[in-house]
């Protein structure tokens, strides 16, 4: 299989257990929708798709199920859709955010859960996944503060890859790192951030980087 999979077909069925309420306060006036209407025809940004791809590889890795594995790609392309309702100029600010933006920030996950609901047949996995992948192993993430195994396996596959691909891709307030900065930050928090079997796992998927010629 290769490491990007096939973009899934997704499955006729509804949520087998309801989700709560889109959690936007307000959510029904007009400027609310006309961002909703932007996101359904959104395309996923390269973040999105390499995220979506390192994910479906993991699980497989993993020895997840094909259904499984489309729903950790599917997570992947979705997982950051709820920037759409950060300010612009959150989003892109070269600089630290300060703690009323940070706060802005963190909200993204649960605008990125609620947004998924819009597509016909989602699987709860999949929302799940999306509204818990900056949740961390010891308690401290978010938006949710679960800790251990209360954090959904695809959840902890997409929290890997989106540091993963976050650190190893140049940023308009950083540069890319490089592959060994990348997995000592990586490894230094294993069992605490991040699921050791699930680093492991995107470790055998990435691939290594090719020796500089002479």
């Amino acid at each position: 299989m290769p490491l990007c999979p096939t973009a899934p077909t997704l499955p006729a069925r509804p949520f087998h257990t309801a989700p709560p309420p889109l959690e936007r306060p307000g959510w029904r006036c007009r400027a609310y929708r006309e961002v909703v209407d932007r996101a359904i025809g959104w395309p996923p940004t390269a973040h999105a798709g390499r995220v979506a791809c390192l994910a479906g590889a993991v699980a497989r890795d993993l020895g997840l199920s094909p259904a499984q594995i489309r729903e950790a790609y599917l997570a992947g392309l979705l997982h950051d859709s709820g920037k759409l309702l950060i300010s612009r100029r959150v989003r892109r600010k070269a600089g630290a955010l300060d703690p009323r933006e940070w706060r802005q920030m963190q909200r993204h996950p649960v605008y990125s859960a609620g947004l998924s609901r819009l597509v016909p047949g989602l699987s709860f996995t999949v929302w799940q996944a999306v509204r818990h992948h900056h949740e961390r192993l010891d308690g401290s993430g978010y938006p949710g503060g679960l800790a251990g195994d209360a954090v959904p396996l695809l959840a902890r596959i997409l929290a890997a890859c989106d540091v993963y691909d976050a650190l190893s891709s140049p940023r308009t307030y950083k540069a890319a790192w490089a592959p060994d900065a990348v997995w000592a930050e990586l490894t230094a928090l294993a069992g605490r951030h991040f699921d050791p079997q699930v680093l492991a796992a995107l470790r055998r998927c990435v691939p290594e980087p090719a020796p500089m010629q002479a």
